[in-house]
């Protein structure tokens, strides 16, 4: 989790900020690797499949369609940033709206570790409120790292609150659900679920088609 930082640039305004913060190094690299090894050959070989039916043109389409949204998502985390000045605290997420926080309205911070299906793949996480309790932005080290989230504690230098125990994720929304991103809402599984549905069916059309002869 230590290198989540990457030499900082210009265009975030490195001469700025008192402290800069990247992904973790790991998380870009581990991300283009999968793109090039799995996501790449995957369209290919659906395009390929599909090219002989009169649905090559849908499959094509759909292919170029996630391709768009893989790209997006990668030059957002190329450009992700967290940086903290002396007026504010500035959130550029990977998947979230950029934040920018005026750094007096950094009341309190709370460090909780959370984990999903398996207590054994834990992730810490950092959210910050204001004086009235109100969320202000949230951070997770498998982005940003161990080492990002004790750095920001650290130059905040706000009240922190840290959980002794893990929590699951469900717990951590019911204690926290002003601190939930937009894809973990329940729309957002909708939208995600008709989409799995529609490439499924895109591809039971081309086996259907291909069965046939057509």
């Amino acid at each position: 989790m230590g290198d989540m930082a990457v030499p900082t640039t210009p265009h975030v305004r490195a001469g700025v900020f008192e402290v800069v913060l990247r992904p973790r190094r790991s998380l870009v690299r581990s991300t283009a690797l999968s793109i090039v090894f799995s996501a790449v050959p995957l369209a290919v070989a659906l395009v390929w499949v599909s090219f002989p039916f009169r649905t090559w043109a849908v499959v094509a389409g759909l292919v170029v369609a996630i391709a768009v949204a893989v790209g997006v998502v990668f030059a957002r985390l190329r450009s992700a940033y967290i940086g903290i000045d002396d007026d504010e605290v500035t959130v550029r997420g990977v998947a979230t709206p950029h934040r920018r926080v005026p750094r007096d309205r950094v009341h309190s911070l709370a460090l909780v570790t959370t984990y999903g299906s398996s207590v054994d793949r834990t992730v810490r996480e950092l959210v910050a409120f204001d004086a009235t309790g109100a969320h202000l932005f949230r951070i997770r080290a498998d982005v940003w790292g161990d080492d990002g989230l004790e750095q920001v504690v650290e130059v905040l230098g706000v009240q922190v609150t840290e959980e002794p125990r893990p929590v699951t994720a469900r717990t951590f929304a019911k204690r926290y659900p002003s601190s939930r991103a937009w894809y973990e809402l329940g729309s957002a599984y909708l939208i995600v679920g008709g989409l799995a549905a529609v490439v499924v069916g895109g591809l039971l059309v081309v086996e259907f088609t291909g069965l046939l002869g057509v």
